[in-house]
């Protein structure tokens, strides 16, 4: 994590401008580039207890001296703690980066190390020359399975951030038993609402490349994943409802930000169509404008500048998502902002 400077240190680096304030972003990508192999070689889950570093580094065989230099950085960032010669993880590191809860973030942050960032080294000079890449970063992922499956991993684990935020706000329809997750791939959002809504079916629409995260998802699933498919197709072209009769609820969960206005417009009157009268829609996605603290605000222009840089795309106003769907025929239009910084875009069919 990013070194927190003291009350001396704020004052000097950042009020007075008297130290080199861009220091700490020097620090900080240290500290992000010393956790990612960190988590790769395992050393958080096997620090569920405390170890000393020759311990660890006969279980890694890996040379015990610069182990040493990798556990005392990631004390110094907040990673570890440290009791004579043990090694242990702070709370913070048991609770994001390990499997103790069932938040753990270690395979987005992996995303980024392994993914995201090396196709931001490749696509940055193209992109802001000629405003787009030369290939999005699905498609490209998609050209090995491997590298699919670290990025599908990350999405994953991003969702459960906001799981818990998408069954508190989007309002199911009492006696719903039809629910559309669009581009939902790796399914988590669809299973919780299964297993929070036992008269649920759900039926999740991506890209095949998707489909073993969503697998994954199903393994882990403690309830609801037998009334959760995955249906591999394009979400832009495809049929949504297959002639099924309906849906009474569609997710549209970081999908916009991915496509034109036009496009989102399209799809927006497709998934109309797809639902039954008193249907509800509901989209989730970062945009512009949110955030009304420094970090919420920070993460909107990064994820617009990553979106710029992987999708040639950006973030919308949520004002505009909810003209469309307004424009497309929903009615009881509405945006709520969660306090987690999560916000979702409402309305239903008449």
């Amino acid at each position: 994590m990013p070194v927190v400077p003291n009350a001396v240190e704020r004052l000097a680096m950042l009020r007075l401008n008297r130290g080199p304030g861009p220091l700490l972003d020097l620090l900080g990508a240290g500290s992000f580039h010393a956790v990612a192999p960190a988590i790769d070689l395992g050393v958080f889950e096997a620090l569920d207890t405390p170890r000393t570093a020759a311990d660890l580094a006969d279980d890694f065989d890996v040379d015990t001296d610069t182990l040493g230099s990798l556990l005392a950085f990631l004390v110094a960032t907040g990673y570890l703690e440290r009791d004579g010669d043990r090694y242990a993880n702070t709370a913070m590191t048991t609770r994001w980066l390990t499997d103790a809860h069932d938040t753990n973030m270690a395979p987005w942050l992996t995303a980024w190390q392994e993914v995201v960032l090396p196709f931001w080294e490749r696509e940055f000079e193209r992109v802001l020359r000629d405003g787009e890449p030369s290939v999005d970063i699905y498609t490209w992922a998609a050209e090995d399975s491997e590298r699919a499956a670290t990025l599908h991993a990350g999405f994953r684990a991003a969702a459960t951030l906001a799981r818990e935020d998408a069954l508190a706000t989007v309002p199911v329809p009492s006696g719903a038993t039809r629910l559309l997750d669009v581009g939902g791939g790796h399914g988590l959002y669809a299973v919780a609402f299964a297993g929070e809504y036992p008269g649920l079916s759900a039926v999740v629409l991506d890209h095949p490349a998707a489909e073993p995260s969503f697998r994954d998802t199903l393994e882990s699933a403690p309830e609801g994943a037998d009334r959760v498919t995955f249906r591999a197709g394009d979400y832009l072209e495809d049929d949504l409802d297959e002639g099924d009769g309906g849906y009474d609820v569609a997710l549209l969960f970081n999908v916009v930000h991915a496509h034109d206005a036009a496009t989102n417009r399209a799809l927006l009157e497709r998934v109309y169509d797809a639902l039954r009268p008193g249907g509800i829609v509901a989209v989730l996605d970062q945009f512009t404008g949110d955030g009304r603290t420094p970090i919420p605000r920070t993460a909107v222009r990064f994820v617009d500048l990553t979106y710029r840089l992987t999708l040639g795309a950006h973030t919308y106003p949520a004002e505009e998502v909810t003209g469309w769907l307004e424009d497309a025929g929903f009615s009881d239009v509405r945006v709520k902002r969660r306090f987690s910084g999560v916000t979702f875009s409402l309305g239903r069919r008449p």
